[in-house]
């Protein structure tokens, strides 16, 4: 009898739980249709900012993560089967690298932006973004779990390590590079300080940014947060199963 009754007040703290974590988006929700649907009308038609700027990040998180992943595939392939003098050390520099805070390396990003005259573009958040070192990290644990011998013996009926790596490799570890897609993505869809700091001109704001500016009774504001979440939300929703499996794999090593 206790612990049923233990077992059903465990499930009522959880569910609880769960809906006080995700309250702000049911309240955003309700509120921004606080005038019917003209909000969404408004994003979508009448009054384009928020949806310039949500064009805006949809660019530079998409460029930004599939280019990291395609950078990272090949990075990761070098660290977990390549052996060479100086691997592991450079392995950790990446980890270092990955370790630090963002607000260290703002800095060097906007002198290196201003000298190669991409400050206050789209590629001064693209660029960075896609040599981060996350993915590379990710999926060069992914990546160890791929035999030596199905890498062998595929190097035995080609000699292009290119074609191994599309044809063989990249199959075989699809869940993981799909969980470093979505997880990159959605780490510069949420980006804040870095468009601050990088840009100037406003047109060229992502939507992360513009939602600084919501007032208490900005209902077009509200449509444009529900907007903003429902990208990485379908994207996890999507993709359960491949970032489990992926995290999982991450987990093991």
């Amino acid at each position: 009898m206790v612990r049923k009754i233990a077992s059903h007040g465990m499930t009522v703290f959880l569910i609880l739980a769960a809906l006080f974590v995700i309250s702000p988006v049911i309240i955003v929700t309700v509120m921004s249709f606080g005038e019917g649907i003209q909000p969404y009308i408004d994003f979508y038609v009448w009054k384009p900012t928020y949806l310039h700027a949500l064009s805006n990040s949809i660019i530079i998180a998409l460029s930004a993560s599939l280019g990291t992943v395609v950078i990272s595939v090949m990075a990761a392939y070098v660290f977990a089967k390549v052996k060479f003098r100086g691997r592991d050390l450079l392995f950790y520099l990446y980890i270092i690298v990955m370790m630090m805070p963002f607000q260290v390396t703002l800095l060097p990003q906007y002198i290196v932006s201003k000298q190669f005259s991409i400050y206050d573009t789209r590629f001064t958040l693209i660029l960075p973004g896609i040599f981060a070192p996350f993915a590379a990290f990710l999926l060069t644990q992914v990546m160890k779990s791929v035999p030596d011998e199905l890498i062998e013996a595929a190097r035995l009926d080609t000699g292009s390590t290119w074609r191994i790596l599309t044809h063989i490799i990249v199959p075989t570890i699809r869940p993981g590079i799909i969980c470093a897609w979505v997880l990159v993505f959605t780490e510069q869809w949420n980006s804040v300080a870095e468009p601050l700091i990088l840009m100037e001109t406003r047109e060229l704001y992502p939507l992360a940014v513009m939602l600084n500016e919501i007032s208490a009774g900005d209902v077009l504001g509200f449509a444009a947060t529900v907007a903003f979440i429902l990208a990485p939300l379908l994207m996890f929703a999507y993709f359960e199963s491949e970032i489990m499996e992926g995290l999982g794999d991450y987990r093991l090593k």
